[in-house]
């Protein structure tokens, strides 16, 4: 029994050996008769050829479908793949593109303030500086500016600072590389100035509204809406004439002053020269004068 099995096991083993051995020697053989044919029937040939082509055309473009639509997804997938890499390029390129139009607007600002700042009137006091502002401190000026210049810069404590034709204020605290400005309409701020057209003397003082209010103004004198307030120069701070803005109200026992600066959006100040500001301003006024503002 176990010799009949090993036989029959061994059998099929054999056939399918001598099938692949004489495979090769069969399709070589058909090839040479398939030849021998063309030559002693060449229409034959082409028929049987004409009707295999028949018979393999429905296989194949069954089996073409398959594969066009995944060439058509391969296609699709390239595409995507593409425009991705194409959007990140655009986000890249839009972001700047931002960061240049940010960088141009900012400095299309800058020469706007400083197209401004170099028409000044030819009267003006000698500028040593300009200087742009960083910051807004609070503290306890609470109307004050903090600037990039310092004692490095040649600055110097009092010094009056300006936006074009207007007097700002004047530094009151002075480091190495930086100043605080303190501006008119602090609660801190008194200056001594004069009405152009009526030449009466008072005092400006702030309260850190937009609009500074006039003090120690003689009883008699007549304030109208539009006079102009300019420096008196009797502190020995600021020179003479230097202009702080108009009268905007007079009522209600007060007088307001709106300066000629817009003061909520100051980009740079110009720092007078100390000792030209020195030889501006008189070194001392009449004690008349002096006492008529209550000041020592």
């Amino acid at each position: 029994m176990t010799q009949r099995s090993a036989l029959s096991q061994s059998a099929p083993i054999s056939w399918r050996a001598v099938a692949e051995r004489f495979s090769s020697l069969l399709l070589a053989l058909a090839a040479i008769g398939l030849l021998i044919a063309g030559r002693i029937d060449p229409a034959m040939l082409e028929s049987t050829r004409t009707r295999t082509d028949d018979a393999m055309t429905p296989v194949l473009n069954v089996l073409r479908q398959p594969l066009a639509a995944l060439r058509g997804n391969v296609a699709v997938t390239r595409g995507l793949f593409d425009l991705a890499a194409e959007n990140a390029r655009l986000r890249e390129e839009n972001s700047r593109l931002t960061q240049w139009q940010a960088t141009a607007l900012s400095l299309e600002a800058q020469i706007r303030v400083l197209r401004g700042l170099i028409h000044l009137a030819p009267a003006a006091p000698p500028i040593l500086t300009t200087e742009p502002v960083i910051a807004e401190p609070g503290g306890v000026y609470v109307r004050s500016l903090l600037i990039a210049g310092g004692a490095h810069d040649g600055l110097v404590k009092g010094q009056a600072a300006m936006v074009g034709p207007g007097l700002v204020g004047r530094i009151t605290e002075l480091g190495a590389w930086s100043a605080r400005v303190l501006l008119i309409t602090d609660l801190n701020s008194r200056i001594p100035v004069i009405l152009e057209g009526t030449r009466a003397h008072a005092i400006l003082a702030g309260d850190n509204s937009a609009q500074p209010y006039l003090m120690y103004m003689p009883k008699a004198t007549v304030v109208n809406v539009g006079d102009r307030v300019v420096t008196a120069g009797h502190d020995g701070v600021f020179p003479t004439g230097l202009a702080i803005g108009q009268v905007a109200n007079v009522g209600n026992g007060e007088i307001r002053v709106e300066p000629i600066a817009a003061l909520d959006r100051i980009e740079y100040l110009e720092i007078v020269d100390s000792a030209a500001q020195s030889a501006l301003t008189p070194e001392a006024a009449p004690a008349d004068e002096r006492t008529s503002f209550g000041l020592p």
